[in-house]
């Protein structure tokens, strides 16, 4: 087990926040309405907090509105009638989270891996997309500063110099649009404000690991201002690969974004923004688990010392992997403030215009071993166009029944093009591997077969010449295009009462080439076929000009009830939609379309803040479900797409902040509870000890990557000392029992564990400074985060590691 040396100590420097010349909190936003002090009621815990009033003469401490956009407006938290976790850039600064997968830690129901960096996993109540096949759209939506970004990669890119991200849990369709069945991460970077600044912090941690984040801008006159932020970071990571002698999470991630903000005049405010992103790491982050005995025998060829131990940081790979990735985006909102116009009060129209390019290149071993049988070489590209159009503002009561509604309605226009390639190449150790018995496993399909072919290895170096330049390889591009009119209206029937109809009208064409191709060098007259077509099983195919159009209508409906004592109530419904597509990875060019997921939830919640608003409590119950789950399926190397019958969630959400009566103490804390299961899945996927294309009932089964309970206690005690403030923090982390891969091997199944994690933060009173010395999995717990199936190597798997103990300054 790995333990932080003295000699690690050193290496640790410390998290310095500064501020020259920062606005005040007060000062109010030129060009705009006055600000609302957010101090966030969903977070556990707080960064550099002013230290706790004593004197007798203070006013009593309490909890200030927090401000949220998850309905296109500003509104405070109380007043959403949505399942939402917001949490802010300081609070992410101040516990070394580095990525959203750090921060859906301390989310209830919510869970990311991102250790795959071009193919990061996202869920939420149960429920997201397996993106090893690049054909599936995300089931999560990522929206950055109001642009929705059409990959699942975005999810990995820089995550700086961010002001806050708001978690939605349940379909968000009407507002949000396609591919939001499950939820929204939508993230809100900072922007120019009032003042000049300088604002930035230096962050240490075990393993090589450094990031430096710096921004620097404001208002430079009454009606122009700029902000530039900036990004490095690096890490050499854990995994160690005995065979190159390096380790395999070594990354390096640069980014900047430059935002421009102008006041033309009173009622118009305008926003440029322009990011880059880029991101080079070692890869893949997997080591071998379970080898069998004749799996074993094979590669100790390569390697004597292969060990299949998935918790100790080791594994053994004959390929520098590498990848490759990043996007390059700029994107314009303007809002126009109109007032009163007619009957209506506060209108304002707002225009949202983005543009965004993303890539990913990479090379990795598909076996995960030493011997060299196999890589996928990868590239892909994603171009994309957004418009969004909505007005909002409040108007009288229809027919006079009621107090007045709000509105917001709009249209939106989505384009993109994506394309792929992708060759499954041969190593030259491929020719000894196709005598043995995983070999004939992966050809015949069966489960357990003896190769009597074995005894022949010796001849491979013979079969070496045919394998030269030998590929299989995938063509695939797709083309969207989405358009949309949404709108919803809050009516105030009374002072208490409030229903929420909404509804969103999508229609969405796509259109796809995809190909795939066995290449080899051969001779015209040979009869030889190529090995790596064979050996997957796979047929040349060519389809060209396949065509999708999907319309959808995404409705809700919400009742809400506004008691008198600072509790709200409500109850909501929805539907999803998420669209449909071709198999992008396909070996036979059959069966390549699968179907659109549908979805509808109930929801019912309530927000309360009690004891003269010093505790905050948040609780939501609901139940959602799923028509034609899109799920993957392990082919023996790749991944298919198919669609599930039905799926159902239904659970729990909560969480609270309570600032006690002893001043210096604040508690915060949230719970989930979740059971998500197939409702009926008679034709799921077996493992693969059961031949390749088995299946099994999966009817009334668990879903994977959905832990029964979630749940997160932080204690924060903040003691003043002079002129600067003590902040000492402790989370505790829980994640229930849960599988890691969709066939529910029951090798792939996670036992429920506990985390701890502490910081002590030094710094000034006015929050000009503070440093920060913490550690996360203090007790080094040893986590799973993925298990699946070792291409290549039936019935052995290749196994995912969550961080083990790391401190930081």
């Amino acid at each position: 087990m790995k333990h932080f040396s003295p000699q690690g100590m050193a290496t640790l420097a410390m998290i310095v926040s500064f501020s020259v010349g920062a606005q005040s909190p007060e000062q109010e936003r030129p060009g705009g309405p006055e600000p609302v002090e957010a101090e966030l009621e969903l977070i556990p815990g707080r960064p550099v907090d002013k230290p706790a009033r004593t004197r007798a003469d203070d006013p009593p401490r309490q909890l200030e509105e927090m401000v949220v956009t998850a309905q296109k407006t500003e509104q405070t938290l109380q007043e959403v009638p949505v399942s939402v976790t917001a949490i802010d850039g300081g609070f992410i600064q101040a516990s070394g989270a580095a990525d959203l997968a750090d921060v859906s830690l301390y989310v209830p129901n919510v869970r990311v891996d991102a250790d795959d960096l071009g193919s990061p996993q996202v869920f939420i109540r149960g429920f997201g997309t397996n993106a090893f096949n690049p054909s599936f759209e995300s089931s999560v939506g990522f929206v950055q500063d109001e642009i929705y970004f059409g990959r699942p990669g975005y999810f990995t890119e820089a995550m700086f110099d961010v002001d806050s991200v708001e978690v939605l849990r349940g379909p968000q369709g009407t507002l949000f649009g396609k591919n939001t069945v499950a939820g929204v991460f939508n993230v809100i970077s900072k922007g120019p404000v009032s003042g000049a600044g300088v604002d930035g912090r230096v962050f240490y941690g075990e393993h090589g690991e450094h990031r430096v984040e710096a921004g620097a801008g404001g208002m430079l006159n009454e009606w122009v201002g700029a902000r530039l932020a900036v990004l490095d970071r690096a890490q050499d990571g854990e995994l160690y690969n005995q065979f190159l002698d390096r380790h395999e999470e070594r990354l390096e991630q640069q980014a900047a974004r430059l935002k421009f903000r102008v006041l033309p005049s009173y009622d118009i405010d305008s926003e440029i923004t322009a990011v880059i992103s880029d991101t080079e790491a070692a890869f893949w982050p997997f080591q071998l688990f379970n080898l069998d005995a004749d799996t074993r025998n094979y590669l100790e060829d390569f390697d004597p010392d292969i060990e299949d131990d998935p918790k100790n940081f080791i594994n053994s790979a004959e390929t520098p992997g590498w990848i490759e990735k990043g996007s390059r985006t700029i994107g314009w909102k303007t809002e126009w403030a109109h007032g009163p116009v007619g009957v209506l009060d506060d209108l304002s129209t707002v225009l949202v215009l983005g543009g965004s390019r993303f890539y990913i290149d990479q090379l990795n071993e598909l076996d995960i071993s030493p011997a060299n049988i196999s890589r996928l070489d990868n590239h892909e590209d994603h171009d994309q166009l957004s418009a969004e159009l909505r007005f909002s503002g409040a108007g009288p009561a229809p027919f006079g029944w009621g107090t007045g509604v709000e509105f917001v309605a709009g249209a939106f226009w989505f384009d993109s093009s994506y394309e792929l390639l992708a060759r499954i190449v041969a190593g030259e150790d491929l020719s000894s591997y196709v005598f043995t018995d995983d070999a004939l496993q992966l050809i015949t399909g069966s489960g357990d077969i003896s190769s009597p072919l074995t005894l022949l290895q010796g001849l491979g170096p013979l079969l070496v010449p045919l394998l030269q330049n030998d590929f299989y390889q995938f063509d695939y591009t797709q083309d969207i295009s989405s358009a949309a009119l949404f709108g919803q209206m809050t009516w105030y029937l009374t002072d208490r009462w409030a229903i929420t109809p909404g509804i969103r009208y999508n229609r969405e064409e796509k259109r796809v080439d995809t190909a795939g191709t066995a290449f080899c060098e051969r001779t015209p007259a040979s009869v030889i076929p190529c090995v790596m077509g064979l050996l997957l099983g796979a047929n040349d195919y060519d389809r060209n000009n396949l065509r999708r159009e999907e319309s959808d209508l995404s409705p809700k409906f919400v009742l809400q009830y506004f008691s008198d004592y600072d509790v709200n109530y409500y109850a909501s419904w929805a539907k999803g939609f998420k669209s449909g597509g071709f198999n992008s990875l396909s070996y036979t060019g059959d069966d390549l379309e699968y179907e659109a997921e549908e979805t509808q939830t109930v929801e019912a919640g309530v927000k309360g803040r009690f004891f003269d608003r010093t505790l905050s409590v948040n609780l939501t119950v609901y139940q959602t479900e799923f028509d034609n789950l899109q799920v993957l399926a392990f082919n023996g190397t790749f991944f298919d797409v198919s669609n599930a019958a039905t799926a159902y969630s239904r659970g729990l959400e909560a969480d609270f902040l309570w600032l006690t009566p002893w001043t210096p103490l604040e508690l915060a804390g949230s719970f989930g509870w979740l059971d998500a299961r197939y409702d009926e899945y008679t034709d799921a996927p077996a493992p693969i000890q059961q031949g390749i294309d088995a299946e099994q009932d999966l009817s009334d089964q668990r879903i994977a990557f959905a832990p029964r309970a979630t749940a997160t206690l932080t204690p924060t005690l903040s003691v003043p000392i002079g002129s600067m403030a003590l902040i000492t923090a402790v989370d505790v982390l829980y994640q229930g029992d849960q599988f890691v891969d969709s066939d529910l091997d029951p090798n792939t199944y996670v036992p429920a564990y506990t985390k701890y994690a502490a910081r002590i933060t030094l710094g000034s009173q006015s929050e000009s400074w503070s440093i920060t010395v913490g550690g996360t999995n203090l007790t080094d717990e040893r986590v799973l985060n993925q298990v699946t199936d070792t291409p290549f190597f039936p019935g052995t798997y290749q196994a995912q590691l969550a961080s083990g103990r790391q401190y930081f300054a």
